[in-house]
């Protein structure tokens, strides 16, 4: 039901209607994951980047926020807090 979006290459040195389009779908980094609904306004976006993004179709129950992802990335802190003074 979702598209998952990863940028792999980067758009340096590309028209910028390329870079328009990144800009678009919602990515602006490399390695950078996002999700969308699968629509045709975003099929076409994602035909334009072919070359520079990998994507996956994946179900509903996979797709996550952006606050959910940096969660998921987050180091334990490797203490804990028991008591403040």
């Amino acid at each position: 039901t979702h598209f998952r979006v990863t940028l792999h290459r980067s758009a340096i040195g590309l028209p910028s209607r390329i870079a328009k389009t990144l800009e678009a779908l919602g990515i602006h980094r490399r390695m950078q994951t996002i999700f969308h609904r699968h629509s045709p306004d975003i099929a076409g976006k994602i035909l334009k980047v072919k070359e520079l993004v990998e994507v996956e179709n994946v179900g509903k129950h996979e797709v996550q926020t952006a606050a959910q992802m940096r969660a998921e990335r987050k180091a334990v802190r490797g203490y804990e807090v028991v008591q403040r003074r």
